[in-house]
């Protein structure tokens, strides 16, 4: 096969990989051999220092609920907690409770509690934990005997607020004077003060209470689990310490396990059978002498084979380089593996391509110049319509028919609007000029019906907004929302400032619009395409053109409620424009 590939792979598989795989066959026998002789006596001293740290740990556990459970004043406040206020508790809970330290855990939970259910706590303990704590069978039995202490753990601890894995150590407070209980400690640390004292070793560790469950791991997602899940049944047939040789998913595991002398608790460590220790250093120099020579070798092979590759893919290259003079209007021919001859034909099919695409570009640039001079010269018929309206407006005026004139003074305001002279971003003034003409003329359509409210602040009135903005909500207002109804429409439009983001609201007090319309309406807003409804063109139009302006978190949302109204809220970035018509009135205002 005259494939890069195919010489690729075979030579790693002739020249490499096999010497690799019989170089480590031929080493196996003596590795195994010294794993099993070194492996026990190393786990074990490494497992002790581990215990020792744990086990540390624990008594500092112990210590501090005795320094707790002996304080005079601790025995007072369980005995008669009516005798004390609450700020002497508070001050019990920080002077006591909050002040055990220990250089081997530094997340603790203290709780002291009566025999009235009364608690004095550290972290949170809600009524309901309280009660599940005071009606289980284990406190029930302890709280009925002096001088208990019993070691627990829980994954997900039902007592506290975080809910983190804690190990508990529960003991009671008993009155030496009467000899009874009058209360108990739970004193309990975070897992995860144990987990650090189980890492640093070869395999996994794992640290086991007497019911087989996993307190603490260096595998997290052990936590909480029975230890035979993991590692199957063992027999722990050393007693206190000792190891054990396992199979599992057909693999081979070393256990080795040590016991913690404050609770009887186990420190398991799990190691692969197949772990190489680095003590075989006449081993380790036979490897490295076998694998320079293979690395020689096969870098004498990579060459060879790089020079193949190589020689052809230059070629094309420097074939390549003299096509680019010739502003792509020829092909290449090289020879070589089938790849260069693929990489060949693709190269002059690309060319082929580009040449067609420069043909559509020089077009297409052609037809945006031609369309370009199009608009220029649709722009002389709305200037001439606009002029025409203006000496009609004013004839009526003369001829004193104010309402014809008001009526072309309006039409005229809003074909000025539209006929775009400060481009698509213009300030917010200059389009609610364009509004009052558009309002002022549906007055007339709707006499008596419909009043239009303002509440824009002077600083915002320069808000860059796009042009035609708000119009066509103004005409759904009209068509959908006052038209049907009986009464005054009251058109509302206010502005404010969040930051840098300027908020506009155009509401009416109409018919509104029912649950299901209001999410197709959203949903036309939210689609990618505009293949809607007729009526809901000019609403997407709007949308659109603000995310295509401003990016995606500005545009429209809507809000309605059936009855009551319909507002449209609109987005924007605070914004000053920079060009418009200004502060001026509107050249068509009476």
């Amino acid at each position: 096969m005259n494939t890069i590939g195919f010489k690729l792979v075979s030579s790693i598989v002739l020249y490499l990989m096999i010497p690799v795989l019989l170089t480590f066959y031929l080493m196996d026998k003596p590795l195994e051999k010294v794993i099993e002789r070194n492996l026990g006596k190393s786990a074990q001293d490494s497992l002790y220092l581990v215990g020792l740290n744990v086990n540390l740990l624990f008594q500092d556990m112990l210590q501090a609920s005795v320094q707790i459970s002996g304080r005079s004043e601790v025995v007072s406040v369980l005995r008669k907690p009516e005798a004390f206020s609450e700020f002497s508790k508070l001050r019990l809970n920080d002077e006591i409770l909050n002040r055990q330290t220990s250089s081997y855990f530094s997340n603790t939970y203290s709780t002291l509690i009566d025999l009235y259910g009364h608690r004095l706590s550290t972290s949170y303990m809600s009524d309901s934990s309280m009660t599940r704590l005071t009606e289980s069978g284990w406190y029930k039995g302890m709280m009925t005997r002096p001088y208990q202490l019993k070691w627990m753990f829980s994954s997900r601890n039902p007592w506290y607020a975080d809910s983190k894995p804690l190990v508990t150590l529960v003991r009671t407070v008993t009155d030496p004077q009467s000899n009874r209980n009058v209360g108990m400690i739970l004193f309990s640390v975070a897992e995860e003060d144990l987990r650090k004292y189980l890492s640093g070793l070869d395999g996994r560790l794992y640290l086991v209470d007497q019911e087989g469950t996993v307190v603490s791991s260096s595998a997290k997602d052990a936590i909480g689990t029975k230890l035979s899940d993991v590692v199957g049944n063992l027999s722990y047939a050393g007693g206190g310490k000792g190891q054990e040789i396992l199979v599992k998913d057909g693999r081979k595991w070393i256990v080795n396990y040590h016991s913690v002398g404050a609770n009887g608790w186990k420190v398991v460590q799990l190691v692969s059978y197949d772990t190489v220790f680095r003590e075989i250093f006449d081993i380790r120099r036979t490897n490295i002498i076998i694998f320079a020579l293979i690395f020689i070798v096969f870098f004498l092979i990579t060459l060879s084979i790089a020079y193949g590759i190589s020689r052809p893919l230059k070629l094309l290259r420097k074939r390549m380089e003299e096509l680019e003079g010739k502003d792509f209007n020829s092909s290449i021919s090289v020879r070589g593996p089938k790849e260069i001859a693929a990489l060949n034909d693709t190269y002059n099919k690309m060319v082929k391509e580009i040449r067609t695409l420069l043909q559509r570009v020089k077009e297409e640039y052609q037809q945006k110049e031609d369309m370009r001079f199009r608009a220029l010269q649709a722009q002389i018929n709305p200037h001439f319509l606009l002029n025409t309206i203006n000496n009609i407006k004013w004839m009526a005026y003369i001829r004193s028919d104010n309402d014809v004139g008001d009526m072309l003074s309006h039409l005229g305001g809003i074909l000025e609007g539209s006929i775009g002279r400060g481009g698509n971003l213009i300030p917010l003034r200059q389009e609610l000029d364009y509004i009052h003409n558009y309002i002022g003329l549906m007055q007339i359509k709707y006499p008596d019906r419909l009043k239009i409210e303002m509440d824009v602040p002077e600083e915002l009135m320069e808000q860059e907004v796009i042009q035609i903005m708000l119009q066509p909500f103004i005409e759904n207002c009209l068509q959908h929302g006052i038209d049907p109804m009986d009464g005054v429409g009251i058109i509302t439009i206010r502005a404010r400032s969040e930051g840098d983001r300027f908020v506009l609201t155009l509401g009416d007090n109409g018919v509104g619009m029912p649950e299901q319309r209001l999410r197709t309406v959203r949903e036309l807003l939210a689609s990618p395409d505009g293949g809607e409804p007729p009526e809901r063109i000019g609403i997407k139009n709007v949308h659109d053109r603000l995310r295509l302006q401003y990016g995606e978190p500005y545009g429209v949302d809507l809000f309605s409620e059936p009855g009551t109204g319909t507002v449209a809220e609109f987005r924007l970035p605070t914004k000053k424009a920079r060009g418009g018509m200004g502060n001026g009135p509107s050249s068509h205002a009476r």
